[in-house]
């Protein structure tokens, strides 16, 4: 395996590193804390950061506010965070900081650590085998799915034949340091699948990811991502939502929709060593009376259940 192709990447780190770069009588969005991480789609997950934030006297977590100047920290009062701001000496009027143009701070020290990761999958993008593994058809398959409690990540992988015959089943648990952020799906469970997969002890022919393989805006999904870590065994992505417009990019189909009566739409696109046409044989095969194919639906659904039974 090539679990360096995957490197940790604390973003709540990094997010509260930028925070402490606030300084006293300025204050900071979450529109500008993403661009300084390099992409601003980045904005939900500043927002679920600042909002879960654990309060520390050297995390200024006051000093971020929406656009139009009302703090956004909710374990305190909306009035606490004005207070501080006040006196730090910054006007506020009406429950915000007037004028947000004067007071914004945005000359961040960084080195824009999700551009890093755009970097990472356009290169891995380029490693990636559209050819199969293997010629024979794919019996025994593997379906990994996490869930989460806070910041804790619950992988499970399940282990089935083309019967529907579990085969093998296994767990694993870690805390979670990467919020999501559409598009970085790899460096928010990839760590807790590859855990997981160390688990697991029956042999399979291919393995199943709840997220996208090469349908993907840098062709490098977490199906692909993992898939180029494991380098020897064919990974197929199945998504329940449409990530890109259009499944085709510069003449190549790079996934495909699969419709049932009964069912909501689910989205293949291959992972690593193997074909999209070989993708979707091997998801037909394995739909059963779910939405998802049978093993990432146990596995989808024993993750859920993890947190629950602790």
């Amino acid at each position: 395996m090539r679990e360096q192709l995957l490197p940790h990447i604390d973003l709540y780190d990094e997010i509260y590193g930028l925070v402490r770069q606030v300084p006293r009588g300025k204050v900071s969005t979450p529109r500008t804390l993403s661009e300084a991480l390099g992409d601003a789609k980045a904005v939900k997950a500043v927002i679920e950061t600042i909002n879960t934030a654990e309060p520390s006297h050297d995390l200024p977590i006051h000093r971020v506010v929406s656009k139009t100047g009302r703090p956004l920290y909710t374990s305190r009062s909306p009035e606490f965070c004005l207070e501080l701001l006040r006196q730090e000496g910054l006007e506020v009027v009406g429950g915000s900081v007037v004028p947000i143009e004067k007071q914004l701070f945005s000359d961040f020290e960084t080195d824009f650590p999700l551009r890093k990761i755009q970097d990472l999958q356009e290169r891995l993008a380029r490693e990636v085998v559209l050819e199969d593994k293997s010629v024979k058809a794919l019996e025994v398959i593997a379906g990994v799915d996490v869930a989460y409690k806070g910041k804790q990540g619950f992988g499970v992988c399940v282990v089935m034949d083309r019967c529907f015959r579990v085969l093998g089943e296994a767990a694993a648990e870690t805390e979670v340091r990467f919020p999501y952020i559409s598009s970085y799906l790899a460096f928010r469970e990839g760590p807790i699948i590859m855990k997981t997969l160390e688990n697991v002890n029956e042999p399979f022919d291919a393995l199943m990811i709840n997220g996208h393989g090469i349908a993907h805006p840098r062709v490098c999904g977490i199906a692909t991502h993992v898939g180029l870590i494991l380098d020897d065994k064919p990974t197929i992505g199945v998504a329940t939502r449409k990530m890109m417009d259009r499944e085709k990019q510069e003449d190549r189909i790079l996934g495909a929709e699969v419709q049932r009566e009964g069912h909501a739409s689910i989205y293949v696109s291959p992972g690593n060593n193997i074909t999209l046409e070989k993708s979707l044989e091997t998801v037909k095969a394995f739909l059963g009376e779910h939405r998802l194919p049978e093993p990432l639906w146990r596995a989808h659904i024993k993750a859920k259940n993890l947190p629950r039974g602790r």
